[in-house]
């Protein structure tokens, strides 16, 4: 196989690996804020453990234990509609509305908020995968959007241990690669008549 395609799909493995690891369901990372969409708006994501550290993260949350999630609407549009919230503990469910309320973790019901910022706190008591829902409907309800986001609860550290290893192989593959096509290939090569 060409060593040169063999590096390009390690550069590119290596480069696709770092843009999951930034971009994670319905939540991205825009200009240093989490970013939600949501129909053709936006909010911004902020979540917070004060119990854990004073640091805030964007989609999946780090450890068990009691959490501060604000959400803040960047449109008017969505302070004129009513914002529900549900936690879904995610069981491989094909449908969210498949036993929703038994999977159900936490439900905000729906309300106004004029000021745009919607807060709620949760004790997570378990580690495991979840799914975010986000509801906005207009009082006539001519207008419904959903914005749906996967996250994961204390299981960053395994995350982050796992893109690392990944990352690091891709580097190695890349390096021994360089290395053969660079030395070993040419100490092979006959001499040139």
């Amino acid at each position: 196989m060409n060593t040169r395609f063999l590096a390009a799909l390690a550069f590119a493995t290596t480069v696709g690996m770092a843009g999951q690891a930034y971009a994670h369901g319905g939540v991205s990372i825009d200009q240093g804020q989490c970013v939600m969409k949501i129909g053709p708006d936006q909010m911004t994501f902020t979540g917070y453990q004060p119990l854990k550290s004073r640091e805030q993260f964007c989609d999946d949350i780090p450890d068990v234990g009691p959490t501060i999630i604000v959400l803040d609407a960047q449109q008017d549009e969505l302070r004129d509609m009513n914002l529900e919230i549900r936690i879904l503990r995610n069981v491989g469910q094909k449908d969210d509305n498949e036993n929703l309320e038994a999977n159900t973790e936490i439900y905000v019901a729906p309300k106004k908020y004029k000021t745009g910022t919607l807060n709620f706190e949760y004790n997570f008591a378990n580690k495991g995968n979840f799914i975010g829902l986000v509801k906005a409907r207009s009082d006539d309800g001519s207008k419904e959007y959903v914005s749906r986001f996967p996250f994961s609860v204390g299981e960053t550290a395994n995350k982050n241990l796992l893109t690392a290893l990944v990352l690091g192989a891709a580097g190695l593959v890349a390096f021994g690669l360089f290395y053969k096509h660079a030395f070993l290939d040419k100490k092979k090569a006959p001499p040139k008549a």
